[in-house]
């Protein structure tokens, strides 16, 4: 382009040249004559060609300046002009709006960081934030303390160990002593996610404590209840001085019965610690809803709503549906049962909600307590099963007694 302009120039100087040569020509004008005015000409027209030249150049370079000022976050810079020019005055606008829109940009992605700064700096609660293309802008001092992660400002997510799926950001580090979850936020048209951890270890050993404690109460419970009559037995005999066969044989038999009834109770214990990893897959929950209704009297009825399709493992979330129906069926007493199961996913948690027409819970606050049953012939393993089957899910149960009776059973899991 610079090339051209030159040539263009230098052409039109010589043209304007040879038109006054060939009207000196025209005149009849001597050598010297038209060779002096050729001389005395040439220099005004090689001025205005120059400046031309150099006001082209110097437009061209104060432009290229501004605009690697405004590149470079020089917000205060402006153009100075030079002359007037109805081109380089639109040029001038067009920058100036440029300019304007990127100090907005600018300023509003400079100021998202310091304000999650203000707000989130010194909670404990881990706080990380990305921008719309998922790179790190801002994490908080609990953030950085943490050993499971590293991070890095100015790398994208994947790089830090995250994973992006629909939106939702999560880290493999981060599972069972970690509650995560990630939410999307505009600021000032900027676009940005939200990614929050809480360190919910001491809750779950609060937890498990609670859980062992409840279990050792029962074991107590249970042991001194079969162990206290067979030690009665045993003293009854080792008092007498002359042993009756009858007698005896008597109390063998209530020993072995007490002992065998003792071993029944510890190997219903041991089902509860068996249930195996769950194998992740997405299945249709109708299929699984359709095989429980084998449990179903004549008259009772099991009705299904909601999603069909289901992340998890299929085999133990039937046995799940099995135990909770079962209970339903259990707790109805001399009517036909009414069992609703309801299945929606809402905010990547997945929801099973089990209803039933029956008398509700009992003894609501101990109903998921390992063997701890009201029924006169129950064994107290069906919502301890169910409780860790949904824990091995990453998720939680939760039990309700209805307005108007009956009970109703609440699943909650991820759907990743």
């Amino acid at each position: 382009m610079e090339f051209k302009i030159k040539v263009a120039l230098v052409f039109t100087v010589l043209m304007f040249l040879v038109m006054a040569g060939i009207i000196g020509v025209a005149f009849e004008w001597s050598l010297l004559a038209i060779c002096t005015m050729l001389f005395f000409l040439s220099y005004p027209l090689c001025w205005v060609a120059w400046r031309v030249w150099d006001f082209w150049c110097s437009s061209i370079m104060r432009v290229s300046t501004y605009v690697q000022s405004v590149n470079m976050g020089e917000s205060s810079t402006s153009l100075a002009r030079r002359g007037s020019s109805v081109l380089i005055d639109d040029l001038v606008r067009e920058i100036e709006l440029l300019q304007s829109k990127s100090a907005i940009g600018s300023t509003s992605t400079q100021l998202l960081p310091i304000l999650l700064s203000q707000l989130f700096e010194d909670i404990p609660i881990v706080i990380i934030a990305f921008d719309d293309n998922f790179t790190l802008i801002y994490a908080n001092r609990e953030a950085y303390a943490m050993r499971e992660v590293s991070l890095l400002q100015g790398m994208h997510a994947q790089q830090l160990g995250f994973t992006v799926s629909k939106d939702q950001i999560h880290h493999p580090a981060l599972t069972r002593s970690w509650r995560c979850q990630s939410s999307a936020l505009n600021y000032m048209q900027q676009s940005a996610y939200l990614f929050t951890a809480i360190n919910i270890d001491s809750e779950l050993k609060q937890s498990e404590q609670a859980v062992q404690n409840n279990i050792v109460r029962v074991l107590s419970h249970e042991l001194r209840n079969t162990l206290t009559p067979m030690s009665s037995m045993a003293d009854t005999l080792l008092s007498m001085s002359n042993w009756d066969l009858e007698q005896v044989r008597k109390v063998l038999s209530r020993v072995k019965s007490r002992s065998d009834g003792l071993l029944s109770f510890v190997e219903r214990f041991a089902e509860v610690a068996k249930i195996p990893e769950p194998q992740y897959e997405r299945f249709d929950l109708t299929t699984v809803v359709e095989q429980t209704k084998t449990l179903l009297g004549e008259k009772d009825q099991l009705r299904f709503s909601g999603q069909h399709t289901c992340y998890g493992d299929p085999q133990l979330l039937a046995h799940v549906l099995i135990n909770l129906v079962k209970n339903a069926l259990e707790a109805v007493e001399e009517k036909d049962a009414i069992i609703d199961v309801q299945f929606y996913l809402s905010d990547s948690q997945q929801h099973l909600i089990v209803t039933d027409n029956g008398s509700g819970f009992s003894n609501i606050e101990n109903a998921k307590t390992p063997l701890f049953t009201t029924k006169e012939h129950g064994a107290g393993i069906g919502l301890a099963f169910v409780e860790s089957v949904v824990s091995k899910h990453d998720g939680k149960l939760a039990l309700l007694n209805g307005a108007n009776g009956g009970a109703k059973v609440e699943l909650v899991w991820p759907s990743h």
